[in-house]
This record gives structure tokens, C-alpha cells and sequence, in this order.
């Protein structure tokens, strides 16, 4: 960190990679240098965002970058390990996209590489930094509500999101599902899962090698039942790109966390939908929402050397959940966890 400015690069010039550089190059203080991609066209597209960033091929020549401070990893999660070891050791603070990896070993040796380079390691679980899940959270923590007893939670879309942008290389439960693991666990972070059961259908989506929905329940220690359902089969036609709830029953009240209904509905002549206003929205020509708010976070834990973001041994703790989750779909069995 030279004159109080981060200097950060990007692994990955996807759709997330061009959403953390856009992110990053607006907070004060961080400076976006640099972002490779074997793919040259998808690094020059961020130029239209970002005009003065270097373009690399390869993510060893980028992290040799003078002043570099911050590599965000935006890879497909089974390409998570070698970029991130390689950041860590060069040195730089390492911000990666969830799931951590997508095997548990592969989390295992990104976490143990960071702590080995004495650099901080955040994992992007952004709902965390919703104000509806974090609000409800800080009042069970309080005490307010009682012990939870049960929570339902589902997390679904359309065809022409997940499986158009990744065309079934990447599976279900390891992009969606873990998102709602990992809250889970951070609700119930005073016991621990013991068993998972899930089943999947994939009558639309099985040609491309991946599940249209999976089902999972959870039982933890406390006696605490989760219920998950994840889909990414929803018709084009979907009101919403993200139908999103959870209930979460506690022994003295309930909370509902309505993410479907973003507040923001749009109806022309050929389309009606409800337009993100939580995740990433555009608003006077910059990105706002929860990923803005973890990015940031992440930024000012490493200036003021505290955790906010997820850390990777909770990454690793919502991945093994997830992988359990799926051993159960193929199997038909109850997994002990």
C-alpha cells in the first residue's frame, strides 16, 4: 500500500470478475491495476469501465505488478486453488469468489497457504452483508428471539441465468445452494450439523449435466431442522431473476426474509420482471448492494487488520456441508456430517 491507495487485480474477466473490478475501481482509496483472463476480449470489455487497467493472459505475470496489494479471484470454482496459492505467496490479500473451492482438500491448502503467508483470506458469501439477513441475525444473537427451531429457505431462478452463463459446468448445489448453507451455519453457529438427506430432479436441465432443483434437509446438534430448495429451472418468464426467501422459526418468534419481490417492478410491451435491488444494482452509474458493501468490508478489514467477510475455515465448513449435500442426491442416503 503506497500513499493509503490498495492497489487490487483480478483474476477472471467474467461476469463477477467484471463486477468486483467495477466495484473495487469505485471506492475511495483502492486503485484496480490490473486483470487477466486467458480470454483477451473478455479483458479488454472491462476497459469500457475501466480504461487505464492492464490486461494480462496469465495471472503469474500480473501478480508480479509493483505495489500490488489485493488479488480477487473470480475464477470457476474448480480453478480456485492454483491462482490463490499463487497469490499467497507473492504476498498479496486474497478476496475469493464461494464457494471456496470445490473440493474440501483444494479449500483445505488455500486456507492453510494464507495463514502460511500471514495474508487475509475473505470468501464472498455477499448475503451476509444484506441488511434483511444480518438485521435478523443481530437479534437473535441478542437474545430477543429465543433459540431457532427450524428454518425453510429457498433460493431459485430462471433457465437463463445460471445454466445460459455457465452451460452446466458448474453444479447447482456448489453456486447456489452453498449460499444458503452458509447463512445457515452463521445462524446457527452454537451448534453443529449432524446429518443432511437431499434429493434432486434435472427433467430440464440433465442434458447439460446439471440438477433443475435440489431439496436438502439438515439436522444439528441442538435439534434444529433446516429445510433448502434451490432451482434454477424457473421459465424465462419469472417475475423475478431471483426468488429468494427464508423463514426462520425460533422458539419465541419468526422472521421472513422476502428477497423475490425486489421493490423495483419494470413492465414493458415484451417483459415484466422485479429488477435486482440487492446483489449489484445500477444506480447514478455505479454498482450499489451487498457486493459493494462486502468488497468494502473486506477493504477496511485489511486496513484495520479485523474480520468481517467469511473467513475460509467457515468457507470450508459451507463447502463440506454442500458436498455432503450432493453425496446425499446421488446416493438416497442420510450422510452424517
Amino acid at each position: 500500500m503506497k500513499d493509503g491507495t490498495l492497489k487490487v487485480a483480478v483474476v477472471g474477466a467474467g461476469f463477477m470478475g467484471t463486477m468486483h473490478a467495477r466495484v473495487f475501481s469505485q471506492l475511495y482509496g483502492v486503485e484496480v491495476i490490473a486483470i487477466a483472463d486467458p480470454d483477451p476480449a473478455r479483458c479488454e470489455a472491462v476497459k469500457a469501465f475501466i480504461p487505464g487497467i492492464q490486461c494480462f493472459s496469465d495471472y503469474q505475470d500480473m501478480l508480479t505488478l509493483e505495489g500490488l496489494d489485493i488479488v480477487s479471484i473470480c475464477t470457476k470454482d474448480d480453478f480456485h486453488l492454483a491462482p490463490a496459492l499463487a497469490a499467497a505467496r507473492a504476498g498479496k490479500h486474497i478476496f475469493l469468489e464461494k464457494p471456496i473451492a470445490a473440493a474440501l482438500a483444494d479449500g483445505e491448502a488455500i486456507v492453510g497457504a494464507a495463514h502460511a503467508a500471514g495474508v487475509k483470506l475473505g470468501i464472498g458469501f455477499l448475503l451476509r452483508f444484506d441488511p434483511r439477513y444480518s438485521r435478523a441475525r443481530d437479534i437473535i444473537e441478542a437474545g430477543e428471539a429465543g433459540e431457532i427451531s427450524h428454518i425453510a429457505a429457498r433460493r431459485n431462478s430462471p433457465a437463463i441465468e445460471g445454466p445460459a452463463r455457465y452451460g452446466g459446468s458448474l453444479p447447482l448445489p456448489l453456486h447456489v445452494t452453498v449460499h444458503d448453507v452458509d447463512m445457515v451455519l452463521w445462524l446457527l453457529h452454537r451448534t453443529k450439523p449432524v446429518s443432511v438427506y437431499a434429493q434432486t430432479t434435472n427433467k430440464r436441465l440433465g442434458h447439460l449435466g446439471t440438477e433443475d432443483a435440489v431439496f436438502a434437509i439438515i439436522r444439528f446438534a441442538d435439534g434444529a431442522v433446516v429445510n433448502l430448495e434451490s432451482a434454477w429451472a424457473l421459465p424465462a418468464g419469472s417475475r423475478t431473476l431471483l426468488d429468494a426467501k427464508m423463514e426462520i422459526l425460533t422458539t419465541a418468534g419468526l422472521f421472513e426474509i422476502e428477497c423475490g419481490e425486489s421493490g423495483l417492478y419494470h413492465a414493458s410491451e415484451t417483459a415484466n420482471r422485479y429488477i435486482d435491488t440487492q446483489h449489484w444494482p445500477l444506480s447514478q452509474g455505479e454498482i450499489k448492494g451487498d457486493l459493494r458493501e462486502e468488497l468494502m468490508a473486506f477493504i477496511s478489514d485489511i486496513r484495520s487488520n479485523r474480520t468481517t467477510v467469511a473467513t475460509g475455515e467457515e468457507a470450508n465448513e459451507a463447502l463440506r456441508i454442500t458436498l455432503a449435500i450432493m453425496a446425499s442426491a446421488r446416493t438416497g442416503q442420510v450422510v452424517a456430517v
